[in-house]
């Protein structure tokens, strides 16, 4: 626990001065929320207006795993730390365990101003929805542990950076347009969203449609999937051995 709680401060200093995972899971988010047509956005019920907010609450937490856990890792691994980091734990779970830990106070926070922010801006501000933004968080703490199967990728870690910030744009966009039928559940975009949906009926009473069962299994199954990678999770880069 120690060793935990050494490493979580290490790199929690780490993710405060780094700017660049600040602009892709706040910065941007907001300026997209806050260039929303607002008279539109006024007119809106709390139906309407719920399921938008908890997509961008969504995009926040799935970049913030993206680069914040799956990215860390891969970058330590490639600079040799992965090894030093073990050596001195002896074993790679607690490393992990303290930079989820790391990031989701990052998350959290970066959660807070945006809800805050938005709902204020948009007349909708709640404290129920704040707090339901961290039970969000809370809850999708299997796809932080998934996000670790983006070190099996056997890609650069610079390349594999840009790529896979590239692609949560499309991913965002399709969860939006999605069907609801279960191949859905596949976009890890879609599942979360799901679950926030679940949550936000729950504590707020709104009338919202989603899939009880399909989200539990989809969470499961990303859980399983991240498991699996940190198992094999290797400290020698793919790239160079």
């Amino acid at each position: 626990m120690h060793q935990i709680t050494s490493y979580f401060f290490m790199y929690a200093k780490v993710v405060v001065t780094d700017k660049v995972p600040f602009i892709w899971t706040f910065v941007i988010p907001l300026v997209i929320a806050l260039t929303q047509s607002s008279s539109d956005i006024r007119q809106a019920t709390t139906a309407e207006y719920y399921p938008g907010l908890s997509y961008f609450w969504v995009y926040i937490i799935l970049a913030t795993y993206v680069n914040g856990v799956g990215m860390e890792l891969a970058r330590m691994r490639e600079y040799g730390l992965m090894k030093t980091y073990v050596m001195i734990s002896g074993n790679k779970l607690t490393y992990v365990i303290a930079v989820i830990l790391a990031q989701l106070l990052f998350a959290s926070i970066s959660l807070t101003l945006f809800t805050t922010v938005v709902t204020l801006v948009h007349g909708f501000f709640s404290f129920k929805l704040i707090a339901t933004s961290l039970l969000v968080l809370i809850g999708s703490i299997p796809f932080a542990v998934a996000s670790v199967a983006i070190t099996t990728l056997p890609v650069k870690v610079s390349s594999l950076g840009t790529f896979a910030n590239i692609l949560m744009f499309p991913l965002f966009l399709l969860a939006i347009k999605s069907p609801d039928q279960w191949f859905s559940f596949f976009n890890p975009f879609y599942a979360l969203h799901e679950f926030a949906l679940g949550l936000l009926y729950l504590t707020t009473q709104v009338d919202l449609s989603f899939g009880v069962w399909a989200t539990f299994l989809s969470i499961l199954g990303y859980f399983i999937i991240g498991a699996i990678a940190l198992k094999r999770f290797s400290l020698v880069s793919l790239m160079t051995r």
